[in-house]
C-alpha cells in the first residue's frame, strides 16, 4: 500500500446501519457447531503467495429456516428472498476451496526506505493456516463471503475479540456515533482495490468509497458487512482488507477478485451534466462531466408500483436499512483534468432488473424498455 489511511478516508465517510440481533437459537447452535475454533498463530506471515483452503460450507451458516431452500449465509439474512438474484455470484470462504491469499509486497527500494524509517507502512497481520483469516494483537478477522461487481463490493466479515478491551469495543460499535468512534479510536475495517499509485493519482478513480456496517454483535464476536462502491474492479485486480484500531493501521490480507456479477443495464440520459446511468442488482451509478451539477436526485420505480429515492442532498442523504428499498451508502469522485465524474449508490435491497419500470434522474423520467 502506498497511501495512508487518512488519505483514503477522504473518499469514504462511514455510514453504519445496525440490524437487530438474530433471535433464532437454532441459528446460534448451527454457528457454534460449524465455525469451530479459529486457530491463532503468532508467527510472522510469509510474503509470497500461499494457497489456503477455503470453503463454500458457509452456505449453511447463520440462516433461518425460512430460506433453507437456497440459503447462503448472511446474504439471506440481509436481503431475504431477493438474495436469490445474486446467489450464483456470492463467493463463500471457509476451508475447502483454493484461493491465493497474499499481503502487500514492496520493492527492494521501498524495503530499504522502510528500514531507514523514511517510508511508513501499515503493520502486517499474522495469516492463519486455514481459511481467509488474520490475527492481530486484539482481534481475529475472518472473511466469510463476498459479492463483487464492476464497481461495488459486499463482503461479510467475522471479527473475534482477543482481549476484554477489544470485546468492549465491538459491543459499543452499533450504538456509537461517528464522533464517539473517532474520539475512542474504535475499530474500523475496510476493503478496496489494492492500487499501486506510484505517483499516478488518476488511479484514485479505482478506489471507491469504503464503509463498515455492523450486522450483529454477540459476546466477543461481531459480524459486519464491508462495502466498497464507486470503484473500478477488473479481473486480475486484488482486493485489500485493512483494519484501523487505536491509531494503528494493519494490512490483513489481499485476495484476487472472484467471479464478478456482470449483469447491468446502461441508460443514456438527456442531461447537461449526467450522461449515463448504470444499474446492477446491487448498485446504481451516474457518470457525467465535471461541470457543476445542480442535482443528483434519483428515483427508481418498479413494475409493481414500488417507488423509492436514493440518498441525495435533496432528501438530506436519507439512507435505508438492509432489506428495505433505498440505498445503504453512496460515494462520488470527480476528475476535472479528464472532465469526468461519477456517483455510485449501493442498494439496501437487491433489485431485479427485469422488474424495473423507470428511473427518474434530476426530475426527468426514463422508461425502461426491455
Amino acid at each position: 500500500m502506498k497511501t495512508t489511511w487518512d488519505e483514503l478516508m477522504r473518499y469514504a465517510p462511514e455510514q453504519e446501519i445496525p440490524l437487530p440481533p438474530m433471535q433464532d437459537s437454532e441459528g446460534a447452535r448451527i454457528l457454534s457447531k460449524t465455525m469451530g475454533k479459529i486457530k491463532e498463530t503468532k508467527r510472522k506471515p510469509a510474503r509470497p503467495v500461499r494457497t489456503v483452503l477455503i470453503a463454500a460450507a458457509i452456505a449453511a451458516l447463520l440462516c433461518g429456516s425460512a430460506f433453507a431452500a437456497h440459503s447462503f449465509g448472511w446474504f439471506d439474512r440481509l436481503f431475504g428472498e431477493k438474495a436469490a438474484l445474486v446467489k450464483d455470484h456470492v463467493t463463500s470462504y471457509d476451508e475447502t476451496t483454493d484461493t491465493d491469499i497474499t499481503q502487500p509486497a514492496y520493492t527492494e527500494e521501498e524495503q530499504a526506505m522502510i528500514a531507514e524509517g523514511t517510508m511508513q507502512v501499515p503493520d502486517i497481520a499474522a495469516l492463519s493456516d486455514t481459511g481467509v483469516s488474520a490475527t492481530t494483537e486484539n482481534f481475529v478477522f475472518t472473511l466469510q463471503s463476498m459479492l463483487v461487481s464492476k464497481d461495488s463490493v459486499l463482503a461479510v466479515m467475522r471479527v473475534d475479540a482477543r482481549t476484554d478491551k477489544a470485546a468492549a469495543t465491538l459491543a459499543a460499535l452499533p450504538e456509537a456515533s461517528d464522533n464517539e468512534k473517532e474520539m475512542a479510536r474504535m475499530l474500523q475495517v475496510h476493503v478496496r482495490n489494492n492500487i499501486d499509485f506510484r505517483g499516478d493519482h488518476s488511479l484514485e478513480w479505482k478506489l471507491g468509497g469504503m464503509g463498515m456496517h455492523i450486522i450483529q454483535v454477540e459476546g466477543r464476536t461481531a459480524y459486519m458487512v464491508l462495502t466498497n462502491n464507486g470503484g473500478e474492479i477488473e479481473p486480475g485486480d486484488r482486493l485489500l482488507f485493512q483494519a484501523w484500531y487505536q491509531d494503528k493501521t494493519v494490512d490483513l490480507f489481499e485476495l484476487p477478485v472472484p467471479d464478478q456479477l456482470e449483469q447491468e443495464l446502461v441508460i443514456e440520459l438527456d442531461d447537461p451534466y449526467w450522461k449515463t446511468a448504470t444499474i446492477t442488482p446491487i448498485s446504481f451509478r451516474l457518470d457525467g462531466t465535471s461541470s457543476p451539477q445542480s442535482s443528483d436526485s434519483v428515483t427508481i420505480t418498479l413494475k409493481d408500483g414500488t417507488s423509492f429515492d436514493l440518498a441525495s442532498k435533496e432528501n438530506g442523504y436519507a439512507y435505508s436499512d438492509y432489506g428495505t428499498y433505498g440505498s445503504m451508502s453512496s460515494s462520488g469522485i470527480g476528475m476535472p483534468e479528464e472532465d469526468r465524474t461519477k456517483k455510485t449508490w449501493l442498494f439496501s435491497q437487491l433489485i431485479d432488473l427485469d422488474e424495473l419500470a423507470s428511473i427518474t434522474v434530476c426530475g426527468v423520467t426514463y422508461p425502461i424498455l426491455q
